[in-house]
């Protein structure tokens, strides 16, 4: 009986890790797709409403879901307490200190923080260009993190299930 219950409890686990792992998948490609609404917002905040920086990251993070919201709200509050000296360095730092709760890989986050590189540091029509660069590069990675999606989610959750398996065939 001990026996038994060992086995369905490895089968369980290791089938629940492959889940796990197919799900950040699919957040990473969420995550990528509320980036690419948040600087669509903050484009046409900036570009046909004038409004500030720091007041157009804190209305683009009222629009999008979690995480990605957290990043530009915490991005505004600093704008606005004047805690640093630049774009970049507000998104370096809360990059920095939320990067458990991302499912970014290391080059989405470097779009990301090329961006706030030149986020405010040129006329409409640089700023026209930098947003056209930063969502074109945030197409790409959304299109391949997709494709990796479509091919590996099943193949993790499948994994998972296979091990445990093996794992108890081994044990019994």
């Amino acid at each position: 009986m001990i026996k038994l219950l060992g086995c369905i409890m490895v089968i369980f686990s290791t089938t629940a890790i492959g889940f796990i792992l197919g799900e950040k998948l699919k957040n990473r490609t969420r995550e990528l797709r509320e980036l690419q609404r948040c600087i669509y917002e903050i484009k046409t905040r900036i570009l046909y409403s004038h409004t500030t920086l720091p007041q157009a990251i804190a209305t683009a993070s009222t629009k999008v879901k979690r995480p990605v919201s957290t990043l530009f709200m915490e991005v505004s509050k600093m704008l606005n307490k004047n805690s640093v000296n630049n774009v970049y360095q507000a998104f370096e730092s809360v990059f920095a200190d939320n990067r458990d709760i991302f499912n970014l890989k290391d080059e989405d986050i470097s779009i990301i923080l090329d961006f706030s590189k030149s986020l405010g540091e040129s006329d409409l029509e640089g700023q026209k260009s930098i947003f056209s660069l930063t969502i074109e590069n945030l197409k790409k990675q959304i299109d391949m993190s997709e494709v990796i999606l479509k091919k590996n989610i099943k193949m993790y959750r499948y994994l998972g299930f296979s091990l445990g398996a093996v794992v108890v065939i081994l044990l019994i």
